[in-house]
């Protein structure tokens, strides 16, 4: 993790929220970054091997707020048979709140059910905007 995160510090790219896991005898690590093609190429030219079939997925981040909480969220996803393959939070606040970042089976029609109960949906320029 540290190899990685300092290839990227010396790239001047920004790291917006990142998950670990262990997946047998190897890590897989997942970053929204500023810029995912020259993470990409940066981290690829140190060595790392990255997971061509899954490079640049498609996630949702939405903002958790007290009226908009982790458990709406996700009962409104699940009450529209939205599965949520798996979630990480931001490591940068926005508005001082926590972005919660979900893969799941639907982006678009997740993102709208969101929208329409009221949940505010990030794009990819409101997250760069907090990463300046």
């Amino acid at each position: 993790m540290s190899k990685v995160v300092s290839c990227l510090d010396e790239a001047e790219i920004k790291v917006f929220a990142l998950s670990i896991a262990e997946a047998g005898e190897v890590g897989l690590i997942r970053l929204i970054v500023n810029d995912s093609e020259k993470a990409s190429k940066i981290l690829e030219a140190a060595g790392f091997s990255l997971a061509k079939s899954r490079r640049n997925t498609e996630v949702t981040a939405v903002l958790i707020t007290e009226e908009n909480n982790i458990s709406k969220v996700t009962k409104v996803l699940a009450e529209n048979d939205v599965n949520i393959e798996y979630a990480y939070s931001s490591g940068t606040p926005v508005e001082g709140r926590l972005v919660l970042v979900l893969r799941v089976d639907d982006t678009e029609k997740a993102e709208k059910i969101l929208k329409a109960n009221h949940v505010r949906v990030l794009s990819l320029d409101d997250l760069k905007k907090h990463l300046q």
